[in-house]
């Protein structure tokens, strides 16, 4: 089946409120139909970051190291069956920041845990080694630059294919307003 449209959410993890994420999935499939709905698991994250995965002053240049203060394993429980998986990375870390082998165990591991064979990096931010792994294990690897707009930072635009968004950031309200254009 193609799809018209594909909504990513990126930082799926035990931390996630999963009936909003599934209300949000409902809401667009009903406003689109034939959309896919991939869900990018995190499954390392922090107990103390509320819905996130990490505390929201690191970003992607961050010692690498900070990330991988995490508390919690595994992947969340009810997700909307609509949707498919994707590996987010066992932490939310810039992988350019890792040797070939640490990207190697993490993209690996984290598509062997949500049951994927696609990855997404964190902060959108991957490198040849990346590119490399995915290749080598048959695993799609998911660039930015194949044309994804936020739908934090971007207002709807009915003709654009690629969205990607934060359930945390998000109310069900405000995503019906984001596509109405009602909100930015």
């Amino acid at each position: 089946m193609g799809y018209t449209k594909t909504f990513r959410f990126d930082d799926i993890s035990l931390n996630s409120d999963v009936t909003l994420v599934n209300n949000i999935t409902d809401f667009i499939i009903q406003r689109v139909p034939d959309a896919q709905i991939l869900f990018c698991i995190s499954p390392m994250v922090n107990n103390e970051c509320g819905e996130r995965v990490f505390p929201s002053k690191f970003h992607a240049f961050a010692d690498h190291r900070k990330f991988f203060n995490v508390d919690k394993i595994g992947v969340p429980v009810g997700l909307h069956s609509a949707a498919t998986f994707a590996g987010h990375g066992l932490v939310h870390v810039d992988h350019r920041l890792l040797s070939k082998e640490l990207q190697e165990f993490s993209i690996l591991t984290s598509c062997a845990i949500s049951k994927c064979k696609t990855f997404v990096p964190p902060f959108n931010k991957w490198n040849k080694y990346t590119e490399e792994i995915c290749n080598e294990h048959g695993i799609k690897l998911v660039k930015f630059e194949d044309g994804w707009l936020s739908a934090e930072h971007n207002a709807y635009n009915s003709s654009h294919a690629l969205w990607y968004l934060h359930s945390y950031e998000w109310t069900l309200d405000k995503i019906v307003d984001w596509f109405n254009n009602k909100v930015l």
